[in-house]
């Protein structure tokens, strides 16, 4: 196993799991049972690369490092949906475009489609 890819690829792992978590939690609040399926799983397949590189394998001694990047995935979609549930507490309407975050600049006036 690489430490070094195995520490980047569980920042990069939680990262990318943020605007999926987001797409998410956008899709549960509308009802949209395709667009949730497609926010959980469209990200496993960059995960997998991660672990590769990361040089894991599906063996006894790989198995808890596996966990630990399933652990890093669903902290991601968490914190993503946690922003979610925040923009709609502060009166934004972000649809699922996360990037409306940065460009509301603190400022809250009215609805960001």
């Amino acid at each position: 196993m690489n430490a070094t890819w195995f520490v980047i690829g569980l920042i990069i792992t939680f990262l990318v799991n943020i605007p999926f978590g987001f797409w998410r939690a956008h899709a549960k609040r509308t009802g949209n049972k395709l667009e949730w399926a497609l926010a959980v799983h469209l990200p496993v397949p960059l995960v997998v690369l991660v672990r590769y590189l990361a040089g894991l394998s599906w063996n006894r001694e790989g198995a808890p490092f596996i966990l630990i990047f399933v652990l890093a995935y669903f902290l991601g979609q968490r914190a993503g949906g946690k922003l979610y549930i925040k923009a709609h507490e502060r009166g934004l309407n972000p649809g699922r475009n996360i990037a409306v975050l940065w460009g509301a600049g603190g400022k809250i006036e009215g609805e960001v489609v």
